[in-house]
């Protein structure tokens, strides 16, 4: 029987990002739906990805594909491009070798320029895949730009095009047969057309699914409860407001945190504020550092980093014990979801969260949530800004004077004054906290995510892009 081969490259297999997540979710989908496909995960491997379908998932390593690290990122930033192109042809040889029999070839966030020898490796297996007319498709997935972050962009520019190199621009966006763009937002869709891509037969558009394979109905989550409660000396009648993110400074957590004491004193409750992820290194964990030391100093309701309890699905015991919680054990013991990010590829927990039947409540951001609500999705309580003295808190001084002001809402002056100064914005804010309308919503909003952002629908509309990417495709060229 005819095997169907896809491939999903990524310089971190296994890691706890959203790349890693939506991978996963789009993999686990293609097995159910099409019993004849086989997954292949390529990269540098973290760890398995899917442990239960052993025949059918293959994993292959390339160990020069990995970018974790403070050193490995800083030893890329400060290669020169003939360091890029050497080890770039490197990197190329083993996965035209490794990726020889695959149908679709799906290259996550493949150009934002963390590792420009891969981005260069890429190019070549487009061009390879052009020139000897193999039956191959591949997928540029695009879940950022390095055009947005400063320091990979300034990487890429050293595709100067010269006699020694191509140019940046078509290492990044390469014009071959049998190549496509896929797109995880609308307003990404309208960047790649700027780009020179024609969308109408080029670029298309898929939202990321919502892994409705993490949801579990067994009344085991509670045990989580219990440990998080136990560890942390809590409240038994604690509720749980669940930030789904990696603690890092574009997560905003100091306002998660504030907003979390904001409805503490407003409504006489007993939350507790959960960020799931603690860093690595870098930057991300001097801030989480930061952030730590100053809620166990001031004793406030947060929890930061629940790594060593919560992954992204269950693990068990050889006695079928549950050794790791999963992310839907954690949606199911919450009250609330939150985000207070101030920049997102595509912001999963906008409808994530309804899936799991909680409302989300916090910081909008339009050029995301505009694709949600285009759909029908009720997002109107959400907040564009925080105002603090005319400035939004995203924006007020350093982040020690934002978490000061965690502590200046026990003066009652000063909530009145905060309160006034953002009465539009606490209407939406305090609309589905313990109300009739929370419930409505829910129920509205998960009937639209079910339809629109279930991995059913989402892998249909995946597999027909791949099917209609034409053997030769037409590029507008810039003037």
């Amino acid at each position: 029987m005819f095997t169907l081969k896809i491939a999903f490259v990524h310089y971190n297999i296994g890691h706890r990002d959203g790349v890693n997540t939506v991978m996963r979710t789009n993999a686990l989908s293609f097995l159910k739906r099409y019993k004849n496909s086989k997954i292949y995960f390529v990269g540098s491997i973290v760890r398995p990805l899917i442990t239960n379908q052993k025949t059918r998932v293959n994993y292959i390593d390339i160990p020069e594909m990995d970018i974790l690290g403070k050193k490995k990122k800083a030893n890329l930033a400060s290669k020169q491009i003939f360091d890029y192109l050497k080890k770039g042809m490197e990197i190329y040889s083993e996965i035209k070798k490794k990726l020889k029999n695959m149908d679709y070839i799906i290259l996550e966030n493949p150009n934002l320029g963390v590792h420009p020898p891969a981005t260069y490796a890429y190019y070549r297996l487009v061009k390879h895949i052009h020139h000897s007319h193999a039956k191959q498709k591949v997928i540029y997935r695009i879940h950022d730009f390095a055009e947005d972050r400063r320091g990979n962009f300034i990487n890429m520019l050293r595709f100067k095009g010269t006699e020694s190199s191509p140019y940046w621009h078509k290492v990044m966006f390469p014009r071959a047969r049998n190549t496509g763009f896929v797109a995880i937002n609308k307003n990404d869709l309208l960047r790649l057309d700027s780009h020179g891509i024609i969308q109408e037969n080029r670029a298309h558009y898929i939202p990321n699914p919502v892994n409705d394979h993490l949801s579990y109905d067994d009344n085991k989550s509670k045990g989580l409860r219990k440990k998080l409660i136990k560890e942390n000396d809590l409240d038994k009648d604690v509720k749980f407001i669940f930030y789904p993110a990696r603690i890092v400074p574009r997560k905003n957590v100091e306002e998660a945190i504030f907003l979390t004491q904001l409805l503490n004193i407003k409504f006489d409750e007993k939350y507790v504020l959960v960020a799931s992820l603690k860093p690595k290194g870098g930057e991300g964990l001097k801030y989480y550092n930061r952030l730590n030391k100053f809620v166990k100093k001031h004793n406030l309701p947060v929890i930061l980093g629940i790594n060593d309890l919560v992954t992204m699905e269950r693990q068990y015991t050889n006695s079928g014990k549950i050794k790791m919680y999963g992310i839907g054990d954690m949606y199911d013991i919450c009250d609330k979801a939150i985000s207070t990010s101030t920049m997102e590829g595509f912001g999963l927990f906008f409808i994530e969260s309804w899936f799991f039947e909680k409302a989300i409540i916090g910081r909008d951001l339009p050029e995301i949530t505009s694709d949600f609500k285009t759909s029908g999705i009720n997002l109107e309580h959400l907040y564009n800004a925080l105002f603090i003295d005319g400035s939004d808190f995203k924006n007020y001084g350093n982040l020690s004077k934002r978490l000061k002001l965690v502590l200046r809402l026990k003066n009652a002056k000063f909530f009145e004054r905060f309160e006034e100064e953002n009465k539009q914005t606490f209407a939406g804010l305090y609309d589905p906290i313990n109300t009739a309308a929370e419930k409505k919503l829910i129920k509205e909003n998960r009937k639209i995510v079910l339809k629109e952002y279930c991995t059913a629908a989402v892998t249909k509309q995946f597999m027909d892009v791949l099917r209609k990417i034409p053997s030769e495709l037409e590029v507008k060229e810039k003037k």
